[in-house]
């Protein structure tokens, strides 16, 4: 199986490479390659989404803004926003 998504990676283009991917989608590796990609995007979004809550938090501290801090814990949109 890995022969062949690796000849077909090479070899083929557009549609052709279209079919294979459809095959191979339905297929239960498939579905593992798709849920290991979606469990890595939820790891790295959540990383950057601490990232992110990190450096708002550290900005708001700087410049004494405690009311906007407690806000931001609690109201979606202004946090988004600020951000």
């Amino acid at each position: 199986m890995a022969m062949l998504y690796t000849l077909a990676d090479k070899f083929l283009k557009g549609k052709d490479l279209e079919e294979v991917k459809e095959a191979v989608a339905m297929t239960r590796i498939g579905q593992m390659i798709f849920d290991d990609g979606v469990v890595r995007g939820r790891e790295e979004g959540k990383k950057a989404a601490t990232e992110r809550m990190s450096m708002l938090t550290a900005k708001l501290l700087e410049e004494n803004r405690l009311d906007d801090l407690k806000k931001i814990t609690q109201d979606e949109e202004f946090r988004e926003q600020l951000m």
